[in-house]
């Protein structure tokens, strides 16, 4: 059964939160995960800066390479600024490998709080 993705638009900030409650193991969790994100993302009719709580978040090995090609998938559509906080170490690796592979964003920050200066920030150095 697959997993759950929890959004919240954080509007004084317009920062996506994504909460997924995730185990993907197959190329069908993939579409799932894939379709979550779009189904949430496209009503914005923009890229949106997000930050990904990935406490409840885990890939299987198995699916790894084809996760990560829907991560970027997700990353390139939908999300301008993102901030991943809390990933293990497995996804964390699965994530810079995506990164690295298919040119797709990897940043990291330890906190939500942290990863809200770092999209301001970086909002601030585009003139945004």
């Amino acid at each position: 059964m697959p997993g759950k993705m929890k959004f919240e638009h954080d509007t004084e900030n317009d920062i996506i939160i994504a909460l997924p409650d995730w185990c993907v193991v197959d190329e069908a969790d993939c579409k799932v995960w894939y379709k979550e994100w779009e189904d949430y993302m496209k009503p914005f009719g923009r890229k949106m800066d997000c930050i990904m709580i990935l406490d409840g978040f885990k890939v299987d090995s198995g699916i790894a390479a084809e996760w990560g090609e829907y991560r970027a998938k997700v990353n390139k559509e939908y999300i301008r600024f993102g901030y991943r906080v809390h990933p293990d170490t497995t996804t964390n690796i699965y994530i810079k490998t995506s990164g690295v592979k298919y040119n797709a964003a990897t940043n990291m920050a330890p906190s939500i709080k942290d990863a809200v200066a770092a999209i301001k920030d970086a909002r601030e150095l585009r003139g945004l």
